[in-house]
């Protein structure tokens, strides 16, 4: 994609977070595994996590659509990093239900 700089440093924006996103939900899976008590911070932080995906998507929507109005095939390359945000908010979302059943087991 022969895009501006803007756009590039677009794109490095969406890397960056979908690898803070992938690190964070490796993180709490390590750090909630095998325990019994899920503390409410974690599901808060989760939601807040999960919020944020949800916002960086639609950001990342818009600007396919800008992108897509220069060149349709530079948009079609980004094809790749809206499936790689979709899966990890799927991720969140799992990681998220999980802890949420185990929270509630113990009520």
């Amino acid at each position: 994609m022969n895009g501006t700089p803007d756009i590039r440093t677009t794109l490095r924006h969406f890397a960056e977070n979908i690898e803070r996103w992938k690190a964070e939900a490796a993180r709490l899976r390590s750090e909630t595994e095998g325990t019994q008590v899920v503390a409410t911070d974690v599901l808060i932080h989760i939601e807040d996590t999960s919020g944020e995906m949800y916002r960086e998507i639609a950001v990342f929507n818009t600007v396919v659509a800008e992108v897509a109005q220069r060149s349709p095939e530079a948009a079609a390359e980004l094809a790749g990093v809206g499936e790689a945000l979709h899966l990890l908010l799927l991720d969140f979302t799992e990681l998220g239900t999980g802890l949420y059943a185990r929270a509630n087991a113990d009520s």
